[in-house]
């Protein structure tokens, strides 16, 4: 099978992305671009409250004004009104409310009508009354014994754990202990497109939605709810202005789907900022309580932890998330007893859903913590004490899970303290001036971390074919997300052909006319696309090269594929381009084109049933350093500089990967020290950017990257999977930051001003 060897190689190389110049521009068509013939606008009415039982819902004068095509309820969904879940999850959430609604911002029904405007006074006439019922909004108390129930089917959606050693032995031989209960957020996916689409019937009665999505494979679901063959409901995504894992699961497909058929005409829908907010899913928030030991050397001898996730009014990913969750919750560290307990639990609170790290920066954030207040009872340097537990290639994960795969996670914590002193000018520049009263406390802290990328049981597809003027075409279901898919794709198949960039045509996410490859979630798709690319585009370079090998009379273990020509091995005169190859394949009847495929079977482990089959397949280590100076009048927290750093396997483009070190640090920063989707009584209560904050350009520290590279990857050419690692360690490290410069551990996430004032007037994080 071809190995992509090309004397030109682009592997390492920062190639100029497809989409810059038109993204640039403002030229590129995302889902509320399209257009359509005899287009009418769809939306929805919302429960404006939680845990509420439907007393009226009397759709008459909305039906009755003109211009409007449709109005629609639960009872009008021809087949099952659920949304559907993967992975065997609890399948919970209806389509529609039909007798009770669970969340603020549940849809109560549809309309369809000429404009916008009109949508909106078909939506106010639908007569809807409730009566609230009571909300259970603690996670904790939702698990005591007679709570209030959710769902008829218990509270408690996923619960995972693990146990290894003697933990209670661990601790009572243990120079120092700690313990600390620590809490993150709820946050807003706050992508920069909000749910939006359009979706027609066309003449052979096939379903299209075109809008933005992170998994086309939803259609399966859309069938289901319109009771048609899978067949007849077609999704296509353009390029898509964010998802973070909000966009996974069906935001708004059902809706459109749903109006098209009923009215007859193509429906177009974007949500308000207002309406996202209100209705979406978000990070879910995490209470971790953690208790850790150490003996005098400083080794990790014991380490216990019990984490409880917010799910939220329904199932979607929580109790997948809640796996993956567990099998972090042990951080990249080695230790003989540990006993982590996680678990997933319903409430009236907004929906919890993956977002950006599969629960590692919450867990990080509690872990780093952890681990600076252990150094600091045992009286030893922060980054020796880790230097001392990080796992090594060949170890094993709490969990039993061998790591096969490169770890080179001190150097990684070295490099990330190293980039963010090169990347602070030398006088302190970039430090807050504070409020004038008293001098701003400054001071660093840094976090290790490792992520999990790419999901066992995964079968996925791509296709490759050569056309006659020496050409490729490249298909494969895998939205874009804005994260520079779409070059990785196109150096893959180049790489590999031995064909110019410029050569490559890439179709992405049809579900019709792609094959499928799975969601883009969990940095998994340069692994999944990549691979099967790679797969796909190999047996046809083989073939080039035995075709080259007769035209040149050479040795085909001789001939190289290179810029669009085979050429002798060290005779580059002699050669052959592309399209010379493809008619002479043509002619002798040689098919060159192909689909390729990746199957990764589960590899269980020593203890692989008791830790749940839990597991990724393959991790990447990294670290953040972060300075800040904190206002000790005001509270206010300045992050002057952060430095980011993970061994990303190979960079095949490395200005790609550097732009996504460079993302994820201010999405980590965020997290750590602005957004907060606060919530009264399950309501969110931000209605746009405005109330809810989040990182601005004026925000953005200086960043320093640097990049790792042990080539042992389980992706092409040795790549790992980095769309989230970057996000995973800033909040850890701004954490640990503020902590040593206040003197008082950092416990809570948002770390806002009335927090730190309180802590400095107090002596302790407020609870």
């Amino acid at each position: 099978m071809g190995n992509g060897e090309n004397h030109e190689s682009l592997v390492g190389k920062s190639t100029l992305r497809s989409d810059t110049i038109e993204k640039s521009a403002g030229e590129t068509v995302f889902s509320d671009d399209f257009d359509m013939p005899r287009k009418i606008w769809g939306g929805v009415l919302r429960s404006p409250v939680a845990n509420s039982r439907i007393v009226k819902l009397d759709t008459r004068k909305a039906e009755a004004l003109e211009g409007v095509h449709a109005v629609l309820t639960a009872w009008d969904i021809p087949g099952t009104n659920l949304r559907g879940n993967l992975l065997g999850a609890r399948d919970d959430q209806p389509v529609l409310a039909e007798k009770s609604v669970r969340a603020a911002g549940d849809p109560v029904a549809l309309v369809a009508a000429d404009t916008r405007e009109l949508v909106q006074e078909a939506l106010n006439l639908i007569r809807f009354d409730w009566e609230k019922l009571p909300l259970v909004l603690d996670p904790a108390k939702a698990m005591e014994p007679g709570s209030l129930q959710v769902d008829e089917r218990g509270n408690v959606i996923g619960h995972f754990g693990y146990e290894r050693g003697d933990v209670d032995a661990g601790f009572r031989r243990s120079a120092a202990v700690v313990e600390e209960t620590f809490q993150t957020q709820s946050v807003d996916h706050a992508y920069m497109e909000t749910e939006s689409g359009v979706a027609w019937v066309d003449a052979s009665d096939v379903i299209h939605i075109r809008c933005g999505t992170q998994m086309i494979e939803n259609f399966r679901f859309i069938a289901r709810i319109l009771a048609v063959p899978h067949n007849q409901v077609r999704i296509e995504c353009p390029y898509v202005g964010g998802g973070f894992g909000g966009k996974i699961m069906m935001t708004i497909e059902p809706f459109l789907a749903l109006l098209a058929k009923a009215a007859g005409r193509p429906v177009q829908m974007s949500l308000s900022r207002e309406e996202s907010i209100l209705s979406s899913t978000k990070r879910h928030p995490y209470t971790m309580h953690y208790k850790a030991g150490a003996d005098a050397e400083g080794r990790l001898i014991a380490w216990k932890a019990d984490i409880v996730g917010d799910a939220g009014a329904y199932t979607e990913l929580s109790a997948v998330l809640c796996k993956y969750s567990m099998v972090q919750a042990s951080g990249p560290y080695r230790c003989e007893n540990t006993k982590v307990d996680m678990r997933m639990v319903l409430t009236h609170n907004p929906v919890g859903t993956a977002m950006r790290g599969v629960g590692s920066p919450q867990i990080t954030f509690a872990i780093e913590g952890v681990m600076d207040t252990l150094s600091e009872k045992l009286g030893m340097d922060p980054f020796a004490f880790r230097k001392k537990n990080y796992l090594s290639k060949g170890e094993a994960l709490a969990t039993g899970q061998p790591l096969k795969r490169e770890v080179r996670l001190a150097e990684t914590a070295e490099r990330a303290r190293r980039t963010l002193d090169d990347s602070l000018p030398s006088n302190g520049g970039g430090e807050s001036p504070g409020s004038g009263f008293r001098k701003p406390l400054r001071a660093r802290g840094f976090a290790s971390n490792m992520t999990g990328y790419g999901r066992y049981g995964t079968v996925a597809d791509a296709s490759v074919s050569l056309q006659l003027d020496g050409s490729a075409v490249v298909a494969a279901g895998a939205p874009d997300l804005g994260s520079g898919q779409e070059g990785g794709y196109r150096q893959v198949a180049a790489q590999v052909l031995g064909l110019p960039l410029e050569k490559i045509t890439l179709h992405l996410s049809d579900s019709q006319t792609t094959p499928l490859v799975g969601m883009t979630a969990g940095s998994r798709q340069f692994l999944n696309t990549g691979a099967t690319i790679e797969r796909a585009a190999g047996p046809i370079a083989d073939a080039l090269k035995k075709e080259a090998a007769k035209l040149l009379e050479a040795r085909e273990e001789d001939i190289v594929l290179s810029g669009g020509k085979a050429h002798v091995r060290a005779m580059p005169e002699r050669s052959v381009n592309h399209a010379q190859i493809a008619a002479a394949c043509a002619a002798s009847g040689v098919y060159l084109s192909n689909t390729g495929r990746l199957v990764i079977p589960p590899e269980p482990y020593p203890g692989y049933e008791s830790a749940h089959e839990a597991g990724w397949v393959d991790y990447v280590f990294g670290a953040a350093a972060a300075d800040v100076s904190v206002d000790p009048d005001t509270g206010e927290v300045t992050v002057n500089g952060l430095g980011i750093c993970h061994d990303v396997g190979t960079a095949v483009n490395p200005q790609t990967v550097l732009g996504q070190f460079e993302g994820g640090a201010v999405f980590g920063m965020g997290l750590a020290i602005l957004e907060d989707c606060a919530v009264a009584d399950g309501r969110v209560e931000a209605h746009d950017f405005a109330q809810y904050l989040l990182a601005t350009a004026m925000d953005v520290p200086e960043i320093g990257t640097a990049i790792v590279e042990s080539g042992e990857g389980a992706g092409p050419f040795g790549a790992r999977g980095v769309g989230e690692p970057p996000n995973n360690t800033p909040a850890g490290a701004i954490a640990n930051a503020v902590s040593n410069a206040i003197g008082v551990r950092v416990t809570s996430l948002p770390i806002t001003p009335e927090k730190v004032v309180r802590a400095l007037r107090g002596g302790e994080w407020p609870k």
